[in-house]
């Protein structure tokens, strides 16, 4: 499957997220890009989500620029929802 347009996804907490599903990258596994829709959150993340719930940071960035990020606290919730 192609690449779709990014979806707002609503957290628990109320955080809103732009999610976009890049394609798939294996059997198992998929690439999203995810980044808060908060205006004042400049950080924005690739991950490779598994369909067993497992998921690895490919790239982040920060205000445009490549950085090296951890996961973000509410990504468990996101991959629970992606599975």
């Amino acid at each position: 499957m192609a690449a779709t347009e990014a979806q707002t996804v609503e957290l628990h907490d109320g955080t809103e997220l732009a999610v976009q599903y890049l394609g798939a990258t294996g059997d198992d596994t998929a690439e999203f890009e995810v980044e808060p829709k908060a205006e004042d959150d400049t950080r924005r993340w690739r991950l490779e989500i598994q369909r067993t719930g497992g998921y690895e940071v490919v790239e982040a960035w920060e205000h445009g620029v490549a950085v090296d990020l951890d996961a973000p606290d509410w990504v468990h919730e996101l991959v629970d929802r992606a599975v």
